[in-house]
């Protein structure tokens, strides 16, 4: 009897109310694509951590970071900084393993994660907002 009631103390203590932050800059943007890895324009992200960036028009707010992070396995980002609104400077550029928020302030994000890589102080900061992809041979879906 004492085992089930500490088991039930236990399970209610664990049932901590926790808040999901929800990041007041982006909107949910709904979207599916399908890219061919196989194409001139896309071939480049089938090297592990060399970025491609596809248009606004093809999905997302501003646009679509995809990296390859390891052996047939991608991960898609948003290219709208998340720390600001969405404005002509809020675009993030990919370099490298990384892309840099274009307004002043100088945020960086790794692509291979989305964390933002020069987090200071207590201010809540958002990471890059990412995207599913799922991979079928050379093809890629990209879809939220």
């Amino acid at each position: 009897m004492r085992v089930i009631v500490l088991f039930l103390t236990l399970s209610l203590i664990a049932c901590a109310d926790t808040q999901v932050v929800q990041n007041p800059y982006l909107i949910n943007a709904s979207f599916d694509v399908q890219i061919d890895t196989r194409l001139p324009l896309y071939s480049q992200v089938q090297q592990i951590g060399v970025p491609i960036t596809l248009p606004q028009s093809l999905g997302g707010i501003k646009g679509i970071h995809v990296v390859q992070v390891g052996i047939d396995s991608f991960r898609a980002f948003e290219v709208a900084c998340p720390n600001h609104s969405v404005e002509a400077c809020s675009a993030t550029e990919a370099k490298g393993t990384s892309a840099t928020c274009g307004c002043s302030d100088g945020f960086s994000y790794s692509l291979f994660t989305g964390q933002l890589l020069n987090r200071q102080g207590e201010t809540v900061l958002f990471d890059l907002k990412e995207y599913a992809v799922r991979a079928e041979g050379p093809m890629l879906y990209i879809y939220n």
